[in-house]
Formats: structure tokens, C-alpha cells, sequence
């Protein structure tokens, strides 16, 4: 870290700490900056160590953050400056052009997101604004922002004045300690429903009880073609609740992952939970597992203290978790329930998976790796059966090992190298016994299986590499539909 002495004019000038990771990068800042009339650099620093230690000594009037540190983004960072330092304005500038990027960084407590791309001149005034207590958006990203996120980035510039330096409005969007969410979080959960016409009534009705006082609440029902009378009660939840609940009627049954899939792309909270529509999920257990998403991880899932399922569902539930393990490259002692929390970064990503049998855990192990695990009741059915048969478990392992891994295809290229080797060791052993006197030759039988093992092992060597080829065709071509919505009943446009 190094300190610099701004320059003496006859106005103070606005003091600038510079967080990013590149010395090169830091230096351009620096040399950009001091060439203005009213602005300065006061410090530096690559990101790592003391940066709030830092900060509180030098007093800047604004941190200036690189959002990607040392492979991993500012969020975290982000949020700690806003705990220690609320009154302090922070501008993120980013090599990203992805929207959600920005998203992201304003719901972190950021006041401001520029990219690097930008003119000089945009740098500076995003500068400027930030500091002059203003939200800023840069020009880009505000051309391909929704008209939510223009809304809610007005309503931060109406709440952001140069009076606010003192001490910072009740309503305007400040990070919480790590471990609490904010207060104006929003929190949307994705239910998929079938055949629960006696369950999810409830079930929505004690979730918006428990969770409406501390979050903005979104409860997104997908009926994955129930025959029941599951679809109406969706559907009535959604006319006594049109501002909270959301209805999706699938056309015909998909299954419970592409249901999930089809709520994702509807869920508009920072985060999103998915849970069963059976109670199994106490909704008093939403907290325990937004508290620790709020630590920094994309996915949280569940841990069971005693799982309540039937003795095949929880034997295929261990065979399930043992071959994601390999098939996957899962943490062995992760288990992937369905009873998670994902942040609003995976959830952007999850839904860029087109494939027609989405598996949304596999699409989480291939995005990230900053997994939580928490501990939770599961409780006993409240009514009717599972809808998971044998044969749907059987579908499910299927569908994780072919869609989502090359592992049956590298399996049998594995199975070849070993028939090639054996086939090898055998062939060489029968060309020795012709070779050396006094050793007993081979048989008829001994020399055609050396040629068999040695040239079926070639076959399927050659087997498992074109079958590589046309497994990953596979996987980027097959454009199947994940899911057919029939309707869908929304209070957003």
C-alpha cells in the first residue's frame, strides 16, 4: 500500500482510495485522477489485507473498487466497507458488461458500476457523481437495464444528496454485517406444486405469516400438471395474494427439476429458495438459510438432522449423492437436497441452461464451488404420497449421469485402455515364448486371445474418444423444450 500527498489548491480536493489488483491498472487511476482540478488519489491497494484498517486512517471521501480480486468479486469487500464505513460512497469499476454484474454489485451496498471500457472522461464524472452522493449507472449497462432496475436505481439517486454525508437516510440500500440480510431484502421461493391441493394452501399461507415482516416476499407456484385441484388453488392464492404470489401452470407433467426451472426464470428476488410443497420444508427454516447465504455463498444447502422419507428413498437418496460424487465431482460430504437457497448471480446462470432435462444441481457444481451447509428439521409428510417412484429415481441418476457428464463414455475408453494393456502384456508374453528356446509355445488358443484382447481394446479406446466427440455435440445441440407454460398468472409485466 502506498500513500500520496494530493496536490494543494485553493478548494480541498476529494480524496480518492483506489482498491484494485493490477499495479498498472492502480497507476493509470492515479495519473488520471491528480490531473483534475478537485479530485486526488489519497492511497492504494491490490485488495488483500487491511483494506477497512486503510480506509479509516486516510478518511477518503471515495473507494474506487475493482469488482473481480484475486479470482473472486468485491461483494464481499463491498459490504464490509459499508458496515465499518456506512457514510463513505463506493464506485465499482468493472471489465464486465453483463448487467447482473451490476445488479449485483448495487444490491452489495455499492453507490455506483462503471466499466473500464468507458471513456476517461465517464470515469472521471462517475467519480464525481458517487462522491457528490449520487447514484451512477454506466451508460451501457443503463441502455440494456430493465425498467425495474432503472426504478430502483432512480429511487437510490433520489435518496443519495450531498446532504446525506452526515449521516446516510433509514431508506437508502446500505449493506448489512456479513451474516444478516438487509432489511429491504427480496426474497423470492420457487414451490414446485403436484398434486397438493391439500398442502400448498397452507403451506403459502405460513410462509407469507412467517417471512412477509422481514423480507419483500415472492412466492412463485409451478404446477407441473397436476390432476388434482392443485392448479385452482395456485391460481386462488394468486388472486387473494396478487402482489405476493405468482402462478405457473405447466402443460403437461415435465418433472420437478424443469418445474423448478420454469419458476427460476420467473423469480425476481436477490435470492431464491426451492422447497417441496409438502411441509416436509418447515418455512421456519427459511431464516437459518438466508442468514448463512448472506456470508457469501452462491448455493446454501440443507443437512437433515433425520430424514423422514421411506427406506427406498433414502437408500436411493445415498446411492444418488454417491454417484453425483463421481459422475459430478460433488464434495463427498455435500449432500444436494432439494431444499437450497441460491443467490441471484446463480440463479442468472442457471437459467442459461437451454438442455431439455435440466439438472439443477449439476448446473451449481459446474457454476461455483462457494457452497454452504446448514442443518434443518424434516418433517414428516403432512398429506398424500410422494410423487418420486422407483422408476423416476431411476430416470433422475440417468438423466445426471448422461446430460450433465461424459462419465459412462470415459468409463468404457477407462475399460479399453485396460483391455489394450492387458492385451499387450499377453501379446508380449506369447511373442517371447516363440522367440526364446526352451520356453512351451503358445496354443492356437493363447495366441488368438492375445490378438482379441489387444485389438478390442484398440475398438473401444477408439470407441470412447468418438464417443467423447458426439457427447459433447450432444450436449450443446439437443434443444429439446425444458418446459411448456399453458398460463401464467403475474402482477409484473
Amino acid at each position: 500500500m502506498t500513500t500520496l500527498e494530493p496536490a494543494v489548491a485553493e478548494r480541498p480536493r476529494k480524496k480518492v482510495f483506489l482498491v484494485d489488483d493490477h499495479p498498472l491498472v492502480r497507476m493509470g487511476l492515479t495519473n488520471i485522477i491528480n490531473q483534475e482540478p478537485d479530485l486526488a488519489v489519497c492511497g492504494e491497494t491490490d485488495g488483500e489485507g487491511q483494506v477497512v484498517q486503510l480506509v479509516q486512517g486516510l478518511q477518503p471521501d471515495i473507494a474506487v473498487v475493482d469488482w473481480s480480486l484475486k479470482d473472486k468479486d468485491a461483494t464481499g469487500l463491498i459490504a464490509t466497507l459499508r458496515q465499518h464505513l456506512p457514510q463513505m460512497p463506493v464506485l465499482v469499476l468493472s471489465m464486465h458488461e453483463e448487467l447482473f454484474y451490476a445488479e449485483r454489485a448495487l444490491r452489495a451496498g455499492a453507490d455506483g458500476f462503471i466499466m473500464k471500457q468507458e471513456a476517461t472522461e465517464k470515469i472521471i464524472e462517475a467519480v464525481r457523481t458517487v462522491c457528490a452522493g449520487r447514484a451512477y449507472l454506466s451508460g451501457r449497462m443503463a441502455q440494456v437495464a430493465n425498467a425495474e432496475t432503472r426504478e430502483w436505481l432512480e429511487e437510490r439517486r433520489g435518496q443519495h444528496t450531498a446532504a446525506d454525508v452526515a449521516a446516510p437516510p433509514a431508506g437508502r440500500a446500505t449493506a448489512a454485517p456479513q451474516g444478516q440480510p438487509k432489511g429491504n431484502l427480496r426474497l423470492s421461493i420457487v414451490i414446485p406444486v403436484y398434486n397438493s391441493e391439500a398442502t400448498v394452501g397452507r403451506l403459502c399461507e405460513q410462509l407469507l405469516q412467517e417471512l412477509s415482516p422481514s423480507y419483500q416476499l415472492q412466492l412463485v407456484l409451478v404446477d407441473d400438471n397436476s390432476s388434482d385441484r392443485s392448479a385452482e388453488v395456485c391460481r386462488q392464492l394468486h388472486e387473494r395474494y396478487p402482489e405476493r404470489v405468482d402462478c405457473i401452470v405447466l402443460s403437461r407433467n415435465f418433472g420437478e427439476h424443469n418445474a423448478v426451472m420454469a419458476g427460476l426464470n420467473c423469480a425476481d428476488g436477490d435470492y431464491c429458495v426451492i422447497m417441496d410443497d409438502d411441509f416436509q420444508n418447515p418455512p421456519s427454516e427459511v431464516r437459518k438459510l438466508v442468514a448463512e447465504v448472506a456470508l457469501g455463498h452462491d448455493v446454501v444447502y440443507v443437512r437433515y438432522e433425520a430424514k423422514r422419507h421411506a427406506t427406498y428413498r433414502n437408500l436411493g437418496s445415498r446411492l444418488h449423492n454417491w454417484m453425483a460424487t463421481r459422475a459430478l465431482g460433488k464434495p463427498a460430504e455435500l449432500y444436494l437436497s432439494s431444499f437450497k437457497i441460491i443467490s441471484r448471480f446463480l440463479m442468472q446462470e442457471i437459467v442459461r441452461y437451454t438442455g431439455p432435462d435440466p439438472y439443477i444441481d449439476a448446473i451449481i457444481l459446474r457454476t461455483t464451488r462457494k457452497i454452504g451447509v446448514v442443518s434443518t428439521r424434516h418433517e414428516p409428510r403432512h398429506d398424500g404420497k410422494s410423487g418420486y417412484t422407483l422408476r423416476k429415481l431411476v430416470a433422475l441418476w440417468g438423466n445426471m449421469i448422461v446430460s450433465f457428464s461424459l462419465f459412462p463414455l470415459r468409463l468404457l475408453g477407462a475399460l479399453g485402455v485396460i483391455m489394450l494393456l492387458l492385451g499387450t502384456c499377453f501379446g508380449l508374453y506369447t511373442l517371447i515364448a516363440l522367440l526364446v528356446p526352451g520356453l512351451q509355445d503358445p496354443d492356437s488358443l493363447e495366441r488368438l486371445s492375445a490378438t482379441n484382447w489387444f485389438f478390442r481394446g484398440i475398438t473401444l479406446v477408439a470407441v470412447g474418444i468418438v464417443g467423447e466427440y458426439v457427447g459433447r455435440i450432444y450436449m450443446h445441440l439437443n434443444r429439446d423444450p425444458q418446459f411448456i407454460i399453458r398460463s401464467i398468472t403475474r402482477h409484473r409485466t
